[in-house]
């Protein structure tokens, strides 16, 4: 009884205790969430840290945590490019603005602005062949050798200033990155704009003064900054306006949009890059009679280049499974954000160094997702690819798998094969073949035409086709594809031309075996026959007639040279050579066995057992004993 009240008693003092805690604890929430609404007054401990952000703006800053992917709006940027200052981003960010949000006002953070010049001016040009190289090859950077004492500590343009002399440049491009230059020109991370000094001629003559031992750095594009050589140049950005590089890692993706007033009607072509993948889509065009009507026509082009995104979060060797971006922000099942069952998407695999550079970057060559079910904000699909294992690895920071939905706009598909390592060497009257994609059923196509060509149109109820290319029989290849996705699309086959030769001569050989055997055969009865008859000369005669005839020797020796040849032409087409070895080997085989020399030893020991009998051949033992 008194073990029970002493349990009572500690069991209602530690209720007690408990209760006085969550009290104090409570109280102190309520302390501290009143404090925060006092403006806090700054401190000299605050304004020093203040003092020195705002002294070392290059200093790093830890990057907020970023919401779940299937939450993350898109950081767009929209760069209008025009030949006309009627028209220009400030003419259409509200309208435009008010346009988008019809679509897209839950799931992008957009910044419509102007386009630098170098990007306008490509897009001014052909903007459907602009790629992110030729971009970012346009980049002001400051170019400094990694020979230089201190190249290690040079991270920054500021560090530029601090640590080297001399940054020789144009002055045309001096005082371009003067005009685009963020900030105050005396701030510290500007100090390299001191030490800039002109140089006669033009950007050749600079490139002439990186050999010279007393040059340290040099302003030139990013395109002659990457080709510089002994010694290699270590790529500094200066924080300056329109670089294309900061762009591609502030946004998700970029859309330049080209504005022609200069036309009757004027013209309006878009086109989208995604800035992760560095992968361009295709450009929609649209025509527009009047200005008032310019950002209804602009956010249609807009809408119809949109890719949205899918992560791969799972991927095996004919399956994937994808998370939508943005999708958990989408309240219209209609939206253009989503994907849906049926949409086409590029598989894409992004691998980086350790500094965040790609090493390898794009979309797998051949190689389509096909989305079969939905499965609340994700997306299951089926890999249709020309190589096996393109989604499949490890999953790690540094690697992004993604697929990007895809619109056909065009009526059909141009199809080219050529040998591989040689575009010049068409692959003539292939065969292509059309298999179901849910089936095991195949469908020929048509065949490439003297320029190795073929026009493949879309189906009528499946956006994606898988074509198989055929020669002699033989499979030589496996080719999704989606019909107007691209205008052209080339294939680098390994031709199966060599192979087709190598069993052309084979077969030839084996029919020249038949025939020889047939021929032994008939010399051997003939022989025999006038040995019976007692006819030794013309025996003889007959059989040194058979001895010229091609031996099991000669056959093999001229096998050997012509496989050796074809071997050497297939190159390293392992598949290939595995089948011409194939080949030889069942036919030497057969010569072994049909042609040897023991039919012609025979037909000798006949004649000289027909001498010793006095001219005529004596019976068989066998057949002696038989009597």
């Amino acid at each position: 009884m008194a073990v029970e009240s002493m349990s009572i008693a500690t069991l209602l003092f530690d209720v007690r205790w408990l209760s006085r805690c969550l009290t104090g604890l409570i109280a102190m929430c309520v302390t501290l969430s009143t404090l925060t609404l006092v403006p806090a007054q700054d401190t000299s401990a605050d304004a020093a840290v203040d003092a020195n952000a705002e002294a070392d703006p290059e200093a790093e800053v830890t990057p907020d945590e970023p919401p779940p992917f299937d939450f993350a709006p898109y950081k767009t940027l929209i760069w209008v490019a025009s030949d006309s200052p009627r028209v220009s981003a400030d003419t259409l960010r509200d309208e435009l603005q008010k346009v988008l949000d019809r679509d897209f006002h839950a799931v992008w953070r957009t910044t419509i602005a102007d386009a630098p010049t170098s990007v306008a001016s490509m897009a001014m040009r052909v903007l459907s062949e602009v790629d992110f190289d030729t971009l970012a090859a346009t980049d002001p950077v400051i170019a400094v050798k990694r020979t230089h004492n201190d190249a290690v500590r040079i991270r920054f343009a500021g560090d530029v200033g601090r640590y080297a002399s001399s940054i020789l440049a144009t002055p045309g491009r001096m005082q371009e990155v003067r005009s685009r230059l963020i900030g105050d020109a005396g701030t510290p991370k500007n100090a390299w704009l001191q030490i800039l000094h002109p140089v006669e001629g033009d950007a050749v003559s600079l490139k002439n003064a990186w050999a010279k031992e007393d040059t340290e750095a040099i302003l030139v594009s990013r395109g002659m900054a990457e080709t510089l050589t002994e010694p290699e140049a270590k790529i500094i950005v200066p924080p300056i306006t329109g670089q294309v590089i900061d762009a591609a890692e502030a946004y998700d993706k970029i859309f330049i949009v080209r504005v022609r007033t200069a036309t009757t009607p004027m013209s309006v072509e878009s086109v989208e890059f995604d800035t992760l993948m560095r992968y361009f889509g295709d450009t929609s065009k649209a025509s527009v009679s009047s200005f008032n009507l310019l950002p209804e026509v602009v956010g249609a082009t807009l809408r119809d280049v949109f890719a949205p995104v899918a992560r791969i979060d799972d991927a095996g060797k004919n399956n994937a499974v994808g998370l939508v971006r943005a999708s958990g922000l989408v309240t219209d099942e209609n939206s253009p954000a989503l994907v849906n069952v049926g949409d086409v998407l590029v598989p894409m695999v992004r691998k980086d160094d350790r500094n965040g550079n790609p090493i390898s970057i794009g979309p797998l060559d051949w190689a389509y997702l096909l989305a079969k079910e939905l499965d609340g904000r994700r997306v299951k699909m089926d890999f249709h690819a020309g190589r096996a294992g393109g989604l499949q690895g490890r999953k790690n920071a540094r690697t992004h798998r993604m697929g990007l939905r895809i619109r056909p706009r065009n009526d059909q598909t141009l199809l080219r094969l050529h040998a591989k390592g040689d575009p010049n060497q068409p692959l003539i009257g292939y065969e292509i073949y059309e298999k179901e994609l849910e089936g095991k059923s195949m469908t020929f196509i048509g065949r490439t035409d003297w320029n190795g060509r073929l026009d493949v149109e879309p189906a009528k109820d499946q956006p994606l086709r898988l074509l198989y290319v055929k020669n002699g029989g033989a499979v030589l290849a496996r080719l999704p594809m989606v019909p107007g996705h691209q205008s052209k699309a080339v294939a680098d086959l390994a031709g199966d031309d060599m192979r087709l030769q190598a069993e052309s001569y084979i077969r030839g050989v084996q029919n020249s075996i038949i025939d020889l055997l047939a021929i032994r055969e008939l010399f051997k009865a003939r022989i025999m026959m006038r040995l019976e008859r007692g006819d030794l000369e013309s025996a003889e005669e007959l059989l040194e007639v058979l001895r010229n005839q091609p031996t099991n020797e000669r056959l093999a020796n001229d096998m050997g040279k012509r496989q050796a040849d074809f071997i050497k032409a297939i190159g390293k087409n392992a598949n290939q050579q595995r089948k011409v070895d194939e080949m030889f080997s069942v036919t030497r085989e057969m010569l072994t066995k049909h042609i040897n020399p023991k039919l012609v030893r025979d037909l000798e020991e006949a004649v000289i057992r027909t001498k010793e009998n006095g001219g005529k051949l004596p019976p068989k033992e066998d057949d002696t004993e038989g009597a």
